[in-house]
């Protein structure tokens, strides 16, 4: 059961970060054009939906474990936010 709670919460995790990627390209887009106000809500959502999976980060630490699959986790974290760091860098 642990195994399976903790794929779920991984997964997650994935989605999250995939549906912040998504939201701040929206808001780029956006933000380019007379929509800036929308763009300045959906970038606050960003950050909302960041910080949620920043929680679901930290239940994968703190959930039941039966196998070593955190390190996966931790792997793709570290991967996105080198990403993150690349692309503020190059603005």
């Amino acid at each position: 059961m642990s195994a399976v709670v903790r794929e779920d919460i991984d997964l997650l995790h994935s989605e999250c970060l995939a549906l912040a990627r998504r939201t701040a390209r929206l808001a780029a887009e956006l933000d380019r054009g007379v929509h800036a106000a929308t763009a300045g809500r959906l970038y606050g959502a960003v950050r909302e939906i960041w910080q949620a999976s920043e929680l679901l980060h930290a239940a994968f630490h703190h959930a039941p474990c039966d196998s070593p699959s955190i390190a996966r986790l931790c792997g793709r974290r570290m991967r996105y936010l080198a990403a993150r760091a690349a692309r503020r860098r190059s603005r």
